[in-house]
Order: structure tokens, then sequence, then C-alpha cells
């Protein structure tokens, strides 16, 4: 079936989940073959601006010192050029509308904000983590600590897997404003990520700016990936952000039609009107319920919330092991000519990994846990992502630098078994799997 999604005749680019480490992004950008720093220092098109794509697969944000860089530069590029340049809403950056009502908040016995996993590790409470820095500072009462600036602390670092986020933005703020860490409070740091979520905030305008589900010929890009049971599924406005119940069913409607593009459409619909309904209603507006407006949003940051049916954190990667891709899911991609789909969010090693189909491949593009013994937990590793597509003939092209800083690039054929060509041993005996 034919797909009246936007054509491209150059090439696209893809990178994704920099999550606020600004090395990483640099070092992507400088590997990639279509985007690449103007004279001005801008993020620009490198060959041709006319006929070549951008996405960016989400998470701008959370784990290092360019959270507010990198989201300006895509912004601006976006901006620029608004129908060759796509950004993808990530489980990252979503997240952060959470924080307008929990941080308006005082009581110390609240819930856990985030639904958990069945068989999840214990939680920390924001009382016991509020009594661990009653202790370490040695206060007579809980009221003391019992801050904005803890409460965002504990926020990131036990509720959003963004540990030292916080201390992360200070330095990001010290070195915009050019001047020492020391000079900028905790009230400046809390002030930030708050103002982040307001009309022209960064956060708000890179989401106004996102989109769930890209399609361009024959690639299709994505945060998470495809879950079977999110096929022509569109949440509901008022699914909650809690664990559902034993036999609860999810919220929503089955979209009649068979068309990607068209469920493409619907989802993107979807998130524009739950940013709507967040910025009617960002506070809780019951306390004892705590529903605020654009939840169904967050529920798609969450797997138990949204019943294992989201596009944002929904993987055939399952504890960096790939699963099989379900033939419905593929049948459905490919009668409407996706060849390829493109994917972050769960980290698959120190370079692209693919998983395979008869007719469609799912590449997953997130290198975040490449070599646990960095500082960052990334280290060296960095991968750019090049999708080229002309007529019948479609190929990926991967560049990249290993976790031991060995150079990498391949090009894989859609339909052949092996990369065309591997410009390392290294990556041939472990690349076979990623280039397909």
């Amino acid at each position: 079936m034919e797909s009246d999604a936007p054509a491209v005749c150059g090439k696209i680019g893809f990178i994704t989940d920099c999550e606020g480490n600004y090395e990483y992004w640099q070092a992507s950008v400088a590997l990639s073959d279509v985007v690449g720093w103007d004279s001005d220092g801008e993020l620009a098109f490198i060959n041709d601006p006319e006929k070549d794509g951008f996405v960016f697969g989400g998470d701008v944000f959370d784990k290092g010192t360019g959270d507010l860089r990198i989201a300006q530069q895509l912004l601006a590029f976006k901006r620029r050029h608004p129908e060759r340049v796509w950004l993808l809403a990530g489980n990252r950056d979503i997240n952060k509308l959470r924080l307008t009502a929990e941080l308006a908040e005082e009581e110390i016995d609240v819930p856990q904000p985030v639904p958990v996993y069945p068989r999840a590790p214990p939680q920390v409470s924001l009382r016991s983590f509020l009594e661990k820095k009653q202790q370490e500072e040695g206060v007579r009462s809980l009221a003391e600590v019992n801050t904005r600036a803890n409460r965002l602390r504990w926020i990131l670092d036990h509720t959003m897997t963004a540990g030292g986020a916080f201390e992360s933005r200070r330095r990001e703020l010290a070195l915009l404003a050019g001047v020492d860490e020391e000079a900028v409070d905790e009230e400046a740091v809390v002030q930030s990520f708050l103002k982040s979520v307001e009309e022209e905030g960064v956060v708000w305008e890179y989401l106004r700016e996102s989109c769930l589900l890209v399609l361009v010929g024959p690639w299709l890009f994505v945060h998470g990936g495809i879950p079977k049971d999110a096929l022509r599924w569109i949440p509901s406005h008022d699914m909650r952000y809690v664990a559902p119940e034993p036999g609860a069913e999810p919220g929503g409607s089955s979209l009649a039609s068979d068309r990607l593009i068209d469920w493409v459409e619907a989802m993107n619909r979807f998130l524009h009107e739950g940013l709507q309904s967040h910025r009617a209603q960002p506070l809780f507006c019951h306390s004892e319920t705590r529903a605020r407006g654009g939840e169904a949003l967050l529920v798609l940051t969450s797997t138990p919330a949204c019943f294992r049916r989201s596009v944002v954190v929904e993987s055939l990667l399952e504890g960096g092991m790939p699963t099989t891709l379900h033939p419905e899911v593929e049948e459905f991609l490919a009668s409407d000519g996706v060849r390829a789909v493109f994917c972050g969010h769960k980290p698959c090693g120190d370079s692209p990994f693919v998983v395979r189909g008869e007719k469609v491949s799912f590449l997953h593009c997130d290198t975040t846990y490449s070599d646990p013994r960095a500082p960052d937990q990334r280290g060296r590793a960095v991968a750019a992502v090049t999708a080229v597509s002309s007529g019948e003939s479609a190929c990926v092209r991967i560049r990249g630098v290993g976790a031991r800083a060995e150079v990498r690039w391949a090009r894989w054929v859609m339909g052949r078994t092996r990369p065309e060509h591997v410009a390392s041993e290294k990556w041939q005996s472990y690349g076979e799997a990623p280039c397909g």
C-alpha cells in the first residue's frame, strides 16, 4: 500500500539518547555525514538542506551538563528546517511535565509518584530521603531539609533515574552565565527546572515541536518500539499514571484504518492534545486522586501504566538482549512500505544493534551504558546513523567509535545478511549482528 509519508530524496541522519551529555552530542554530530556545525556554531545540514533530513530520537535531558544547550540547538535547527527536521519525545523529555505539580507540594508523606513495576526493588520514599539528608546535615527537624531543592533532588535521583542531574544543571547554568558554580544557588536550579516546563521553557518548547512517531519514506522512527498491542491503538486522555489493578483493561480505542500513516498521525495528535490538557491543568486538581492535566502522556513513560503498549518505553531489547519481532507488527509495517525502524531508549552496547525480521528490521541506537568503567558509563562510544533510499534501493550507514576508541563504520544494504563493508576487525566480529 502506498504511504502518504513525506518523501526525502537525500539522506536522513539519526542521533538519539544524548541525555544531557554534551560531549556525546558533539561527538555524534562530528561523526554524522548529514549534519554538522556552520560558521556561526549552529547545527546545520552539511550537504543538501533541500533534500536531506534529520531525526533526533528523544531523551534530550537528564544526565549531563548539556540539557539546555542541546535542546536549544535542536529547537533552532527544527525551526529553520520545519519540513526536514523531526524531534521525537522520549520518556526523559515527557516526564519533566511532572515537576510543576510535584514541586508545588509540601507534604512529606506523599505517595510514590511513579507506577511501580511488579518485583521492583524497594523504592526510596521522600521521607526516608529527607531523613538521610537531616542526618547528613546535622539539623534538628525534618522541616529544615524539606525544601524544594531537596524534593527536586529526590524526584530526579529516585523517581526519574537521573542521579546527579540537580548538580549537573547547576554546572550548566554557571557555564552559561560565565560564573563559578558557587554563584548559582539552589533556588536558581529549582527555577530552571520549573521554568523549563512553562510556556516558552526549553522542555515545553521541545515537546511542542516533537512527535511520537515519524514516518519518512521506507523509514519509521520511534523512541522506544512498536509493541504488538500498540498497533492502531490510541490511548485515552483519562488514563491514569498509576499501576493498574489486576484484571484492569487499558483505556483508548482502536483506529479503524489499516494505514500506518493514519496511526502515526493519530498518535501525534494524541501527544499534542495531551500537552494542551497539561497546560490547562498542570497542578494536581484533587489532593486524593492526584490527577492532573496531560496525565495520559505520563502514562506513555510507564510500562505498567500503559499496559506494555507504549511506543515510548517498550522495546525489542529486554535486559540488553533481543526478542523476536512479532509477525503482526512486521506485516503491519511492511504493508505500508516500511523497511526499517530506528529507535533508542534501551541501551544496546557500544554500537547500534539490529533485530532483523523477514521484511522489516529494527535498528537500536542507544549506546548509553557502553562502558561501565567510565564516569558517565558511556565512555568514548558514539555512533551516528544515516538512512538512504532511492526507489527500490535502501541502505543504512553507521559510523561510530567503540568503547575502546576504535573507529568503526559499516554499510548495511537492505536485504543483505552481512555488512557490505566494515573498516574494523573488531566491529566485523562484533558487528555482523548490528549491521545485518
